[in-house]
């Protein structure tokens, strides 16, 4: 079941957000803690679009579609009617502050689901 989009949510260490087409969600995240983010693509039709700024460059283990990656501040493009792929990214986020931006075409618009799971210690 897909989440209704917020306009530019924040998510204060953890939560789930779900942003439209021009929209973004920014994402507080903890230091010292394990910290995990998931971005997948409920549309069955259209192409997400989206770009992700903020997060550490290292301390942090990155997959796209199960594939590793070095960093997670990119541009990705999540397919339609794939519920298995998915951006994660699991680690220490040291506080930073990480901006998701969804860069689809409004007129193809797919929504981003967004889940940021915090653990202490």
């Amino acid at each position: 079941m897909a989440t209704t989009a917020t306009q530019n949510p924040v998510i204060n260490q953890q939560g789930s957000a779900a942003i439209d087409s021009g929209q973004y969600a920014t994402w507080n995240t903890a230091n010292g803690s394990t910290s995990t983010l998931t971005v997948s693509n409920p549309s069955r039709a259209n192409t997400l679009s989206l770009g992700i700024t903020g997060a550490p460059d290292n301390g942090i283990i990155v997959q796209v579609n199960g594939e590793s990656k070095s960093t997670l501040n990119n541009f990705y493009e999540i397919p339609p009617n794939t519920p298995s792929y998915v951006i994660k990214a699991q680690g220490n986020f040291g506080g930073k502050i990480v901006t998701i931006t969804n860069n689809t075409n409004a007129q193809n618009d797919a929504t981003a689901e967004i889940q940021a799971q915090t653990t202490q210690g």
